[in-house]
């Protein structure tokens, strides 16, 4: 009778973790919002804030191990380095990019930032120097997030965003934040 349990008792638990209970869909990280900012932060890094406002979530483009950067977020031209991953501009002013509501801006460009991480051979930049370059730490004007989950607007779809724009509809597509 044992070996009969030893191949049932896997199988049962194979199938009632497979088929007892629906799969929530995964949501996209980071999620898409559309917004307007009090200046031009286009190429300033954005972290963000907890509620109590201390920074938590912040980015680390090199690492120091192996002396390149992570990820392909960079397009590295002899004057300036931009940050090409998560943001695009689009017309009127507003922005596309990968923010929550409790981002921040920072006064460190993205070039800035990442001779920081080389020139201090650290992956990211610690908290007391990130804290000491907050440049704004209410920076929308307006804000509008993609409520689904998994997304529904990627960051190619700016002509069809730009048509929102132009129709006065982004209200009907994204949830208005601010």
């Amino acid at each position: 009778m044992e070996p009969i349990v030893r191949i049932l008792l896997p199988c049962l638990i194979i199938m009632f973790t497979a088929f007892s209970c629906e799969k929530e869909p995964k949501a996209t990280a980071p999620g898409l919002a559309v917004y307007k900012t009090k200046g031009d932060y286009f190429y300033n890094v954005s972290v963000g804030i907890n509620k109590k406002g201390k920074l938590y979530h912040y980015p680390a483009f090199y690492n120091p191990e192996t002396k390149s950067l992570i990820g392909n977020h960079f397009k590295i031209t002899e004057d300036d380095t931009v940050f090409i991953s998560f943001r695009r501009n689009l017309i009127n002013g507003y922005i596309l990019d990968g923010v929550a509501e409790n981002t921040i801006f920072l006064d460190f460009t993205y070039k800035q930032y990442l001779n920081y991480e080389i020139n201090n051979n650290h992956c990211g930049v610690p908290l007391e120097v990130l804290s000491e370059h907050i440049l704004d730490d209410d920076p929308f004007l307006e804000l509008y997030i993609d409520p689904n989950r998994p997304r529904k607007y990627e960051l190619s779809d700016t002509a069809l965003i730009n048509q929102m724009i132009r129709n006065d509809e982004l209200e009907k597509y994204f949830e208005k934040i601010k």
